[in-house]
């Protein structure tokens, strides 16, 4: 069962099975029909899928998991939006091609650009959530300029807190008991980290798991990679704030309702030095899989 204290990072326990539940289609009903393929890019080749019509929106995933983490919300939004979603390089299926290495968030941010490029005309609105809200915010400042609303979801950066020394102090500790002890003891240490206020509608079965079966099967498989290469990368990201607020007013920080310590401050903090405020979203960090409905109208809303 995914809840608040196995994601900062939107992580899933790996040693844990995906409990699914029955099937969701979009607002009105309706399923619509799904899209999938590939795109080369350099050193991997991503995959994604695309549902429904109207303006491109890219949703972007965070650490472990993958395409599937959008599996309930994104027949909601595809009534309204083209909606994008894809595995994140060296996630599931977005194969390297060569030996994995620590991500670089340029990079990630480049994949996503190519994907616009490929799928989408106009200014494409983006959606990242916690590791793909980093990716978010690197596409706002460097490319705002090409999109339309961006909102970055409880972003896991630490760089602009007071406290960011001893904060990357208690990920190094993760980190060095994956390299000395192994991946599911340092997972333990890692989502002890932020544990949060439980959301109750994490005790409910996924709604996505029907859509998405094989799920908590793929995303078990990323984290390893995710603690390996993912993690400390982006925890030490560090935000290019005059690009952002050239994005202002159309770029959003997102907290979830139910808080959690330290990345409830990150964004408030991040808000506060951009001029702007938070905006508070349905559910926990990952309130978008178990409350699809309510965070779909909330993203909606932002959008428009």
């Amino acid at each position: 069962m995914i809840n608040r204290r196995a994601v900062l990072l939107a992580s899933l326990a790996a040693a844990g099975a995906m409990t699914t539940g029955a099937g969701r289609g979009s607002a009105t009903g309706v399923r619509r029909p799904v899209r999938t393929g590939y795109l080369r890019v350099p050193g991997a080749r991503l995959y994604y899928e695309i549902r429904g019509c109207g303006h491109p929106l890219l949703m972007i995933h965070g650490g472990q998991l993958d395409a599937g983490s959008f599996a309930a919300i994104a027949p909601v939004l595809a009534d309204q939006y083209t909606v994008i979603t894809y595995d994140r390089r060296g996630n599931s299926r977005s194969r390297l091609h060569g030996p994995a290495t620590d991500l670089r968030v340029d990079q990630q941010a480049d994949d996503a650009l190519r994907l616009l490029a490929e799928l989408t005309d106009g200014t494409p609105h983006v959606f990242g959530s916690s590791g793909g809200g980093v990716v978010a915010l690197e596409l706002a400042a460097r490319h705002g300029h090409r999109l339309g609303h961006v909102v970055s979801h409880e972003p896991p950066f630490i760089t602009l807190l007071q406290d960011a020394a001893a904060l990357r102090a208690r990920y190094d500790a993760v980190h060095h008991t994956y390299r000395t002890v192994g991946a599911p003891e340092a997972y333990e240490q890692f989502a002890a980290l932020d544990p949060g206020e439980k959301d109750p509608a994490t005790d409910l079965p996924y709604p996505g798991g029907d859509a998405d079966p094989d799920f908590g099967d793929r995303i078990e498989g990323n984290l390893e990679f995710m603690l390996a290469h993912e993690m400390l990368p982006f925890i030490g990201y560090r935000p290019h704030l005059d690009g952002l607020r050239a994005k202002l007013p159309e770029l959003v920080l997102g907290v979830g309702h139910y808080r959690a310590e330290i990345a409830t401050r990150i964004v408030v903090d991040a808000a506060d030095r951009l001029g702007t405020e938070a905006v508070e979203f349905p559910g926990d960090h990952v309130g978008y899989m178990w409350r699809p409905d309510e965070f779909a109208e909330g993203l909606h809303a932002t959008l428009a």
